[in-house]
């Protein structure tokens, strides 16, 4: 857990959204950071400073042949989950920017990232309407502040207009959370996350 935000760096994490690829290892600028994460498998948050940074991502205890490699921007007071994204034919980085705008007493900030690469375009239900509309893989929908309670969370086909997947899923107040869709159909699931400002407090000096 995160208790202090340092506005001169960034946080950043990592998501394994990778199905058909085993464990890896991340390096940023050539250093390890992150050893053995798996499909559907979140990193914690580590600070890095300001600019561009090369990412590369290896099959566990390998350094030669990266599976992935790529460049992350990032700025000052940025929080953001990097994705693994497609599967192993048609890999990708993507940058998830992660709101630090805490939602309206007794609500919560909600959104959806598509991330089920064989999955088509969908709309996201809840309690049986339409909340997110026209979500293809890779998108980011914006956030959308919502009640706190439970609710039934449905993915539908935009076409075919199929439920994919349905769930029930909790929404605690005074959070900020995203919900990602990962896996290959027929067996995507949808992974409820909280972005990382609900674990930090702002620094002394702001």
């Amino acid at each position: 857990m995160v208790r202090i935000f340092e506005e001169r760096y960034s946080l950043i994490r990592v998501l394994h959204a990778v199905p058909d690829s085993d464990a890896v290892d991340i390096y940023i600028n050539n250093t390890l950071f992150f050893k053995e994460i798996r499909f559907t498998q979140f990193t914690p948050y580590v600070y890095i400073p300001e600019g561009t940074h090369e990412m590369e991502v290896y099959n566990v205890d390998t350094t030669e042949n990266p599976i992935l490699r790529g460049n992350i921007e990032v700025k000052n007071g940025e929080l953001a989950t990097i994705a693994m994204s497609g599967n192993s034919n048609d890999l990708k980085l993507l940058t998830i920017k992660e709101d630090k705008e805490r939602p309206q007493r007794g609500y919560s900030k909600i959104r959806v990232v598509h991330l089920s690469p064989n999955a088509p375009e969908v709309d996201i239900l809840i309690d049986g309407e339409v909340l997110f509309k026209d979500i293809e893989f890779r998108d980011i929908s914006d956030y959308v502040e919502i009640l706190a309670g439970d609710y039934r969370m449905d993915v539908e086909a935009v076409a075919s207009q199929r439920i994919l997947r349905s769930n029930r899923k909790t929404i605690n107040p005074d959070r900020i959370y995203t919900f990602y869709a990962l896996g290959n159909l027929p067996n995507v699931q949808i992974f409820q996350s909280l972005d990382g400002s609900t674990f930090i407090t702002p620094s002394i000096s702001e």
